[in-house]
């Protein structure tokens, strides 16, 4: 295990080992870690040398200022290869995503005890940000319901838009969908 730290983001190396320090808390492993993929037996391994360099830049400007802020806390989902997206959206072996997850650029977090919706805000505040989706947040069924979808751009890849979006239920659809905003689920 070697500590990477101070390697910058663009010149992290392709080969690094899952136990490598990426930033002071926490360790490339994180970043692709799923359970999903574990449980089907699916290799999330980062793709190409673009995908874990966008990833680790993400673990440095977004998830190791949150640890900083709210203490120890392990990202939901970071990276996701195209096989774990295909399974986790049910899709065939055809299907191609677009999603950022797929970049390396997109994290969902929880912070336990704290509400979805004031991590989004606090997120809005403090962090520069892509994408910034408050996903399923329903206060009813307690401040852990749902997760927040932050993405950044890894410098040189295209600006970062700072959108602000929600993913709530739609009771006249009976769907979840989009909505502009950051705001709790309607359901």
């Amino acid at each position: 295990m070697a500590d990477r730290s101070s390697t910058p983001w663009d010149r992290f190396p392709p080969r690094a080992q899952p136990g490598d320090q990426v930033s002071k808390n926490f360790r490339l492993h994180e970043l692709t870690r799923s359970e999903l993929a574990q449980r089907l037996r699916i290799d999330n391994s980062f793709a190409a040398t673009r995908e874990l360099r966008a990833a680790v830049n993400l673990c440095r400007e977004v998830l190791e200022p949150l640890r900083r802020e709210f203490g120890s806390f392990s990202p939901n989902s970071v990276y996701r290869g195209q096989g774990l997206e295909r399974a986790l959206k049910k899709k065939p072996a055809s299907w191609k995503s677009t999603s950022q997850h797929c970049a390396g650029e997109a994290a969902d977090v929880e912070i336990p005890g704290m509400a979805t919706l004031e991590l989004a805000r606090w997120v809005e505040r403090n962090l520069k940000f892509d994408q910034l989706i408050c996903e399923c947040y329903d206060p009813r069924q307690g401040p852990n319901s749902g997760w927040v979808h932050v993405s950044l751009k890894a410098p040189g890849t295209g600006s970062n838009r700072g959108e602000l979006l929600s993913y709530v239920f739609d009771p006249s659809r009976r769907v979840f969908a989009y909505v502009d905003g950051l705001r709790a689920s309607v359901a």
